[in-house]
């Protein structure tokens, strides 16, 4: 089988989507090794398990990515042939649609939550998700909640979703070896400083429980600037805990296992997530785990987390002062999710994405 990717959004310093398809494209080319597969990457950028194949034109920016796939794309895929193209991220070419499409959905955040992007910004993915989801073959999504929101807001026939949930890869190694990156206890977030992953309320809520202990833990996030991000950053000094929280920005892969091995514990109260890769990294690390009620979240954690409102500083709050106070309690629930976590794996994940290109592709044994 052939099988073109657009691969794009790819960037070795992506989080989320970027990872999934890193790691899908990985997974399957390990699983699958006599299939043949390409991937539209950008200059600079590769993925292991396909041909790479880089555009001619510039496609760094968003903005070029995005006119390259409407106006471009169509015609170099119909150059290479394939059986099926796959979409890693909401959006295909919807003047020219492509036969036999594959695009997953990570979440409808665009939808549900359009006051946390830029105006024009959200618009364009609400319209290009829109008309490619109707367009489409297939659409894979991570969750039933993701499944859920597309049958409800973009109206999608449930027959063409596949759920299909992300792989959780397991720790590098049990007896990782490195000194701390962060010398006090520490509360790790991990994420793209954006409003959607609710930030700013948890610096809120840190602050009203440990500002005045200062035998409490440190508050750590990673994850780079990613927009409207200015307000987040600056709330550490507006509620007088510049000295317990510190923003690392980009880290790499072997500096955020090491962050992982040493953190007391992993908050992650973020409003809507599609999947949520840092509560299942957690779990699996049988890390203590507070994160968000409600949707994909509350669907990967289950009930071994620490289930907080995010929409309301109190809870997070009061979730933080319970975790900290039951380190070990949390410690052992978290334990208990390790093992539903050691089942979900990329091979998993790249043998039923085989299955929706055998279905799209008519070739179904």
């Amino acid at each position: 089988m052939k099988i073109f990717w657009d691969a794009l959004l790819y960037d070795s310093q992506a989080a989320g989507v970027g990872r999934y398809i890193q790691e899908i494209i990985g997974a399957y080319g390990v699983a699958f090794p006599h299939d043949e597969m390409t991937a539209l990457v950008r200059d600079g950028q590769r993925l292991a398990g396909a041909r790479n194949l880089v555009p001619g034109a510039s496609v760094q920016g968003s903005r070029q990515r995005l006119w390259f796939e409407q106006i471009h794309l169509g015609t170099l895929a119909r150059l290479e042939t394939y059986d099926v193209i796959h979409f890693g991220d909401y959006q295909m070419p919807i003047m020219r649609p492509l036969a036999r499409s594959v695009v997953t959905v990570h979440d409808l955040v665009a939808f549900k939550f359009p006051q946390l992007f830029p105006k024009n910004t959200g618009r364009v993915k609400r319209f290009l998700m829109r008309h490619s989801v109707a367009r489409a073959s297939h659409v894979i999504v991570p969750s039933q909640a993701t499944a859920d929101d597309l049958q409800t807001i973009l109206r999608v026939d449930r027959n063409k979703i596949s759920v299909i949930p992300h792989g959780i890869s397991s720790p590098l190694d049990d007896n990782l070896q490195g000194a701390r990156l962060y010398p006090r206890p520490y509360f790790l977030a991990v994420g793209t400083i954006e409003p959607r992953k609710n930030f700013e309320r948890l610096i809120a809520a840190f602050a009203e429980r440990f500002r005045d202990q200062p035998d409490g833990p440190d508050l750590v996030i990673a994850g780079k600037p990613g927009w409207l991000y200015g307000s987040t950053m600056n709330a550490p000094e507006r509620y007088g805990i510049s000295t317990r929280v510190k923003f690392l920005g980009f880290v790499q892969e072997s500096d955020l296992q090491l962050l992982y091995r040493d953190t007391a514990a992993v908050v992650y109260p973020s409003l809507y997530e599609g999947f949520g890769f840092p509560a299942a990294e957690a779990l699996i690390r049988s890390k203590p785990l507070l994160c968000s009620t409600g949707g994909a979240l509350e669907e990967v954690a289950g009930q071994d987390a620490l289930l907080i409102d995010p929409y309301r500083v109190e809870s997070i709050t009061e979730g933080l002062d319970a975790l900290w106070r039951d380190i070990e309690s949390w410690q052992h629930r978290a334990h208990q999710g390790s093992f539903r976590m050691q089942a979900m794996t990329w091979e998993l994940a790249a043998m039923k994405t085989r299955q929706v290109y055998e279905k799209v592709s008519g070739k179904e044994s």
